[in-house]
């Protein structure tokens, strides 16, 4: 019995020496063009196009991947300006590999985006229009905050009221504020029916920034119609280092960052602390800002967990609108207005591969915006407070059918609720909560039958169930059922290289690109709250664009020209209302608008030591249909460009480097835009006055410097609005003008 006991533990002990000795490892180094290693790339591990991994170069140019499975692999590098081809690496029997990788100059890159498919792929095998933004070049541009780095986006307008933390919308592709998923390292962020100010996320700890344009609701479900905005924060990765950042300006402007970050024996940690304060230009234009990220991870052989934090506390003035008032209706700046907001986010991730052609993901977040508006205007005072909470469970598994094709199918389980003590209110007058939860089931499959061709297909379906609204006080609102909507949104992207082109000649690499999609996005609680029609139907909309893309003198240039359509139909309008009769307002699905243009762009390297970018948006928008009642807004006409979408935007960043000096220069153009009037908004043409209003363009141009000087201090400063104009981003909300920052960053130890 003894013997046979032994047996079997002997026999297990080998089980378990063979099952680790069938993990292999990957390393190399990583070589810049001279053959120099280079300190700091990013080295991609992708499985059948799909990413698994991510590995920071250490000091000696080094990455390493461990606990690897037989079967096939890619690899690829990349590093600030520099880029390297995707090589396939075959692990067999536990021969560990080596795959050095050397990078060329390039306006291209290799880089991993995780916002535009499941689980992350390579920019050149995505379909659909993505734009992102590394932490080197936020420095570069002395960003104080994540507007600052989408201002010039190719397709995408910020609209801001006045300056500093106040409420900011993004508009991509002409689409509504509210069509625009906000992650943050992957939580999803938006309030009740897509709304998201984001205003107050700051630019210290992001590591990048991804814009993929475009619908991605087959990806995230609803709020997703136009394009999803993802922040990702810095992860830990080698040796200990610890960052700190101090800087002054213009209005008494005060900010301060320390941040750290380190793997050690599998276990990576990062964190940053920030805080920004200005007194403002005018009274009551004071602002404050902290926030607060935390990663923590761990990997071992086949499995990674993960957890994310981040915090917000915002505070900021409201003086109202002091600029243009063509009616003359500007009672003075506001002496009372504030704005607080607290914003939190925790996310937990767990991966295992389970088995050579199986891996399991699945991520729990929770996310909670809280709003309080003091405010005192057109006779009323008082407190509107506004609570958002989110939660979101999802599950899938990567199938790896071939080397070439890979198959992800999961469920994800939401549920949203909010909280508004001025419009959602019951027939005591209390303040209820409204939940909304979402059950949804997806599959993605990419294929890559050669390799110049790569397609993505998606699909999702959700069903979303809005709870309950009891009847309001006055009546206005009777009682609304329980409703529930089942809503398919598919997804096609595919890419193609037309032409390989030779590496050294002076046109190169041709590559179309494409996408189709269809979005949804549920009405908000203020739409809710404010309608008397149970029938009130969620937002949809249709979008299709194609482009291609050229490299050029052995593709240190490259640029894009990319065609968009977007149709979106049930757009919910306000119906009635007046300041005397708020209790009058109404909601429904009345209007249909259509949106299509040019996006145009443009990156180089022509040196090591320069980078060029640009990009060009024409977008032409029209209302296509406004009928079923006569009490739509009258200052609404078929035929009429939506607001604040300019037909024409242009944007460039230029920065030189010499030795320790560094030069940057950007700036954002931005044609007219048809506005509202800035105090009374649509209720003006209640009151038999004109309330739309042209607002004319603008020049926002920037530049600044640094300077490193040595044991890892740097030093540099910037001008913001250096053509001293004057001008109002939203119609009589006049921006700063010309104003400087300077201040100094820290690295411990230096690199």
């Amino acid at each position: 019995m003894n013997i046979s006991k032994n047996c079997a533990l002997l026999l297990l002990i080998f089980a378990c020496m063979a099952g680790a000795a069938r993990a292999a490892t990957l390393e190399g180094t990583v070589l810049d063009p001279s053959g120099k290693p280079v300190p700091g790339a990013r080295v991609n591990l992708l499985r059948s196009l799909v990413a698994i991994d991510e590995r920071q170069t250490d000091s000696g140019g080094v990455y390493k991947f461990d606990g690897l499975e037989d079967g096939t692999y890619q690899v690829t590098a990349s590093a600030h300006s520099l880029s390297g081809p995707t090589m396939n690496v075959e692990i067999r029997k536990a021969v560990n590999q080596r795959q050095d990788i050397k990078l060329a100059l390039s306006a291209l890159t290799s880089q991993v985006v995780v916002s535009a498919s499941l689980g992350g792929a390579l920019v050149p095998q995505l379909g659909s229009s993505v734009s992102f933004v590394n932490r080197r070049e936020i420095e570069d541009r002395g960003a104080q905050n994540a507007l600052e780095i989408l201002r010039g986006t190719p397709g995408t307008e910020i609209v801001q009221t006045a300056r500093r933390g106040s409420f900011a919308r993004v508009f991509i592709r002409g689409g509504e504020s509210n069509y625009n998923a906000v992650l943050i390292d992957g939580i999803p962020m938006n309030q009740f029916g897509g709304e998201f100010n984001l205003a107050s996320l700051p630019s210290d700890g992001i590591e990048r920034i991804e814009v993929t344009r475009g619908p991605e609701s087959a990806l995230y479900g609803s709020n997703a119609m136009m394009g999803v905005i993802n922040l990702i924060s810095r992860k830990g990765e080698g040796r200990p280092q610890f960052t700190g950042l101090a800087e002054g300006g213009s209005y008494d402007t005060r900010r301060f960052a320390v941040g750290g970050s380190g793997l050690t024996r599998g276990l990576s940690w990062s964190f940053n602390l920030s805080r920004l304060d200005s007194d403002g230009a005018v009274t009551n234009d004071d602002y404050r800002n902290q926030s607060a990220f935390l990663s923590l991870g761990y990997r071992h052989s086949k499995r990674q967990i993960s957890f994310n934090f981040f915090g917000n506390a915002d505070d900021v003035g409201d003086p109202g609108p002091y600029g243009s008032d063509p009616l003359g209706l500007f009672s003075g700046v506001t002496l009372n207005n504030r704005v607080k907001q607290n914003l939190f986010g925790y996310q937990f991730n767990y991966s295992e591969q389970i088995s050579s052609r199986v891996r399991q993901v699945t991520s729990v977040s929770l996310a909670t915006n809280e709003y309080r508006y003091l405010w005192e205007s057109y006779g009323y005072s008082g407190v509107s407070i506004l609570e958002n909470l989110r939660g979101t469970a999802n599950t899938r598994s990567e199938i790896n059918l071939s080397h070439r094709d890979t198959l992800a199918v999961g469920f994800e389980f939401s549920r949203e609720q909010t909280k508004d003590n001025f419009y959602l209110t019951d027939s005591a007058g209390s303040s209820f909560l409204l939940p909304r939860t979402s059950l949804a089931f997806f599959a993605e499959n990419r294929w890559s039958p050669t390799d110049r061709l790569n397609l993505i297909t998606g699909i999702r379906m959700d069903n979303l169930r809005t709870h309950s609204l009891p009847p309001n006080a006055s009546g206005s609102r009777p009682f609304i059922p329980d409703s529930s909507v089942v809503k398919m949104n598919p997804r096609v992207s595919a890419t193609y290289i037309a032409r390989e082109g030779d590496p050294g000649s002076g046109f190169g690499m041709t590559r179309l690109h494409g996408s189709f999609g269809t979005g949804i996005r549920p009405p908000s609680g203020y739409e809710l709250g404010n309608t008397n029609n149970p029938d009130l139907k969620p937002e949809k909309s249709l979008s299709i664009d194609a482009g291609v893309e050229q490299t050029i003198f052995s593709s240190r240039a490259a640029f894009d020209v990319t065609y968009f359509h977007n149709r979106f139909k049930d757009l919910i309008v306000g119906l009635g209302g007046s300041l005397s009769h708020l209790s009058s307002f109404s909601s429904a699905n009345l209007s249909n608008s259509r949106t299509q243009g040019l996006e145009v762009s443009f990156r180089a390297h022509p040196i090591a030591s320069l980078e060029l970018g640009g990009q060009y948006t024409y977008m032409d928008s029209e209302i296509l249909a406004i009928d079923g009642t006569s009490l739509v807004k009258a200052p609404f006409q078929i035929g009429q460009r939506l607001l604040r979408r300019p037909i024409h935007s242009v944007g460039y960043n230029v920065t030189w480097r010499y030795g320790r000096l560094m030069l940057n220069t950007n700036a954002y153009i931005r044609g007219d835009v048809l506005d509202v009037e800035p105090n009374w908004g649509t209720f003006a043409c209640d009151l038999g006055m004109d309330c739309l209003f042209e607002n004319q363009g603008y020049v926002r141009a920037n530049a600044g410097f640094s300077y490193r000087l040595l044991n890892g201090v740097e030093v540099y400063g910037r001008l913001n609005n250096f053509l001293n104009q004057k001008f109002e981003e939203a119609f009589g909300y006049p921006s700063l003008r010309l104003n400087f920052m300077a201040g100094m960053r820290f690295t411990l130890p230096a690199e």
